[in-house]
């Protein structure tokens, strides 16, 4: 086949380009290999070892949970491990925050299912030397010693758009306590949109007339705003009454209470919910954290703070999950826990 010298020419061309891309991605590839390696950390076993027992201990297993093996069968310097882990604590949950402990450092982490959804065996190397061998199981006769927590959010709508759409977006569920007005029944709308729960917070700051509860109102006028209150906000799912306000404290609340129980509605007094005030920045996360802690197996707890709090909560939330504790629906923790909760 004869070839024309212009295509010749166009054939060479582009066969010397080929060639030149060639090696100049070897080199490429070879310069950012050096970077990569630059930057990736050099970690002894010792270190490796604390790293991983400090990876397992965040998500509260116990010592009695973790078998020191002393030494791999084939290597005295490996340091060996089997660990169980209660059934609600998804082995793959574990391996993944182990496994960004070393991102960009030079160790190698190696993980083989011998079970699927079960028994899991991890490997870890550093320059090519196996420090680390561990095996997970889960034992259905475990359980982390933590409680159920319901959350209730006070002043949600005191907030902006954007502030109430973070809480909403939140993945936990939890109930907002409104203060009943024409605001908070579109709130109200979107807290359901969004899976969130509804409370409605009675006390002396509710400025719209159809809802207003008045010492000075006549029993006519109460009920009214009492069927109008419990009709417009039909889904929240309890009623809190402020036990600090002029209203509980009148004649006027004998019957605003006897109206509420001939519906079967129960109403909480604020003063029996645990409420995180507004503090300093520490003594919120502090406060919040002691009183999780303080809920064992079995402990259900309603837990309220404030709307303005919740974004400097969230880390502290995601963190106590990660040990083992539940963050349920607040009617939830209220059925589970009915003889515990003060009311009228």
């Amino acid at each position: 086949m004869y070839i024309s010298s212009a295509k010749k020419k166009i054939i060479q061309i582009l066969l010397g380009l080929a060639v030149f891309t060639l090696v100049a991605n070897l080199i490429v590839a070879k310069y950012f290999e050096g970077v990569l390696k630059k930057k990736g950390k050099d970690f002894n076993s010792n270190f490796i070892n604390s790293q991983f027992l400090v990876d397992i201990h965040d998500f509260g297993i116990e010592d009695t949970w973790i078998k020191d093996l002393n030494k791999d069968e084939s290597n005295t310097n490996v340091y060996s491990y089997k660990v169980d882990l209660p059934k609600d604590l998804p082995i793959p949950v574990v391996l993944s925050e182990i496994y960004s402990s070393f991102y960009l450092s030079n160790v190698y982490i190696q993980s083989i299912e011998k079970k699927i959804g079960g028994k899991t065996i991890i490997q870890i190397f550093s320059n090519n030397h196996k420090e680390l061998t561990a095996e997970f199981n889960y034992n259905e006769n475990i359980r982390r010693n933590t409680g159920n927590i319901g959350l209730i959010v006070f002043d949600l709508e005191k907030l902006n758009a954007k502030q109430i759409k973070s809480i909403t977006d939140f993945p936990q569920t939890l109930v907002a306590a409104v203060i009943p007005s024409k605001e908070s029944l579109k709130l109200a709308s979107d807290l359901n949109a969004n899976r969130k729960e509804l409370a409605v917070y009675l006390n002396d700051d509710i400025k719209d007339a159809d809802y207003k509860l008045s010492p000075d109102y006549s029993e006519y006028r109460l009920g009214i705003a009492i069927r109008s209150i419990i009709s417009d906000f039909s889904s929240a799912i309890f009623f809190v009454i402020d036990d600090n306000s002029k209203i509980y404290h009148s004649s006027s609340f004998n019957f605003i209470q006897r109206e509420f129980a001939k519906r079967n509605i129960k109403l909480i007094r604020s003063s029996s919910l645990d409420v995180i005030p507004n503090e300093s920045s520490a003594d919120i996360k502090i406060n919040f954290r002691n009183l999780v802690l303080k809920t064992h197996i079995g402990d259900n707890k309603l837990i309220s703070v404030y709307a303005d709090d919740f974004e400097l909560l969230k880390p502290e939330i995601l963190s106590l999950i990660k040990i083992g504790y539940k963050f349920i629906t607040p009617s939830i923790v209220m059925n589970l826990n009915k003889n515990k909760i003060s009311s009228n």
